[in-house]
């Protein structure tokens, strides 16, 4: 049994007078289906009674024929495929059908569910309904409308955890001898062969070769963002936003902890992650520094990192909650925010040096556009291409949601070439 049977089954227990509660965990007691597939079968049942009302009045415009009368089957099949539709933040068209259409019984019951679904999916008043509800994937929709589908249901799949190996203690050989010693399955990541993707991250927070140091948790696409930095040995680095760490300590491994990374955080607590992070990893060039990125000051830097609080548009899948959270308000204040702290980081460069905003949002609001303002008020800075320096890019470094299982993020890298014009 899969989510969408089991949905099925209860919601015709349903019709039969059984609480959906209780038919469900009938269910789950008797077959052994996944965490996923539990959750995805909770919000199918549940989510398709809710609207019962509204999705039978959309069905009944469609079904040429006595919608009371149909099969207690073919009812809940429709009802749950228009559930999908409507509410499921943009299913694939094609997915939902065929899901559907595989739950008749004969030639005839496919053809009906098929037709039947088909008409809803023209009826341009039922269209309309399907406009993503949540603000920010409206406004991914507008920035992406190739991939914006693709990027929305690319959310729903449970993100892919990524671990970093540090090439300070250990070869990525031992770390792999030490992962397979510990029981711990892993595959090679995209771009970096320091990067690995595991399945059991839970396992391994609490490992010991998490704790002493041979491993960080890193998404892969954030690395990507350290190589944009492109950190050497002696270097004098600024990391501006530098909690929990991920970063600062990644820079400081590819600098062979060799040099100076000072590691700004408005927030004690979390400074005190990059701390911890520095100590169990062996890095000794990390300066902790709690400061307003806005108001710090320091000269002569060979490079500045400013990744900045977001949207986090770009990790929906890991913080569901900005669905609900992200506004045209909160967009502003971020923007502005973004862009106060790249004007005060532009400061701390030498001539030559480079500055790197990064996010992990997708919005253009925090990323193109933060850039093309930053661009037009600081005459002395000028974009270097990202492909210069990533293995993927162009002029800025992008990943969009779903396209490697990894993060999404955006960043670009500003080279100043004078002093203030």
């Amino acid at each position: 049994m899969n989510a969408r049977m089991a949905a099925l089954t209860a919601l015709c227990e349903v019709d039969e007078g059984v609480n959906l509660k209780d038919a469900l965990g009938k269910i789950f007691e008797e077959d052994k289906l996944t965490e996923d597939d539990r959750s995805l079968a909770n919000e199918l049942a549940f989510g398709t009674l809710r609207h019962r009302e509204e999705i039978d009045q959309i069905i009944r415009e469609t079904y040429n024929g006595d919608f009371v009368s149909l099969d207690l089957i073919l009812k809940n099949v429709l009802r749950i495929a228009v559930y999908q539709y409507l509410f499921l933040d943009r299913i694939p068209i094609y997915a939902i059908v065929n899901e559907a259409v595989n739950f008749g019984r004969t030639f005839k019951e496919r053809g009906l569910i098929n037709a039947v679904l088909r008409g809803i999916i023209r009826n341009k008043k039922v269209q309309a309904l399907r406009i993503p509800r949540a603000w920010v994937f409206k406004q991914i929709i507008d920035a992406y409308p190739v991939d914006g589908e693709r990027i929305i249901e690319s959310f729903k799949i449970r993100p892919t955890p990524y671990i970093r190996i540090n090439l300070l203690k250990n070869s990525i050989e031992d770390a792999e001898v030490k992962l397979k010693a510990g029981g711990f399955e892993y595959k090679d990541a995209n771009w970096f062969p320091e990067f690995k993707s595991v399945n059991r991250l839970g396992t391994i927070i609490n490992s010991s070769i998490m704790k002493e140091g041979f491993v960080s948790i890193h998404d892969e696409a954030q690395g990507l963002i350290c190589h944009l930095v492109a950190p050497k040995a002696g270097d004098k680095i600024v990391d501006l936003c530098s909690a929990p760490g991920s970063k600062t300590t990644y820079m400081a491994e590819l600098m062979g902890n060799k040099g100076m990374i000072i590691a700004v955080e408005v927030s004690e607590t979390r400074l005190k992650m990059v701390i911890e992070n520095a100590l169990r990893l062996g890095l000794t060039i990390i300066r902790p520094v709690l400061a307003d990125g806005r108001n710090y000051s320091i000269e002569g830097m060979d490079k500045v990192l400013v990744d900045a609080p977001c949207s986090n548009s770009g990790v929906v899948a890991k913080r569901p909650e900005v669905r609900e959270r992200v506004n045209i308000k909160v967009i502003k204040r971020l923007s502005k925010l973004q862009y106060d702290l790249l004007d005060n980081a532009a400061k701390f460069l030498k001539v030559g040096g480079a500055l790197i905003y990064s996010t992990c949002s997708i919005l253009p609001q925090e990323n193109e556009e933060v850039v093309s303002l930053f661009l037009k008020t600081h005459k002395n800075f000028i974009l270097e291409p990202a492909r210069d320096f990533t293995p993927i890019g162009d002029e800025f470094l992008k990943v969009l949601p779903g396209e490697y299982y990894t993060d999404g993020i955006f960043a670009a890298r500003l080279k100043k070439v004078d002093e203030i014009k």
